[in-house]
């Protein structure tokens, strides 16, 4: 599985994918920005499709403005 960093900023999700490269005797992550469902449920279900595990960051809302349009 891969990671996927999930964090909400200035009213929109944001994704960035991780890939881990060898360096070395190590290893680091590399990180790039992909686009992301932007309600919470629709990124879950991204992720599910796609073997990605989340990682989520910062202050989650309980309540986008995405999700509360469609209720």
């Amino acid at each position: 599985m891969k990671c996927l960093i999930v964090y909400y900023f200035n009213g929109h999700w944001i994704g960035e994918e991780v890939s881990w490269k060898r360096s070395g005797s190590g290893t680091y992550r590399e990180v790039s920005r992909i686009e992301v469902p932007q309600s919470k449920a629709a990124i879950e279900a991204f992720a599910a499709e796609n073997r990605y595990v989340i990682e989520w960051r910062g202050n989650i809302p309980t309540d986008t403005p995405a999700e509360a349009k469609s209720a």
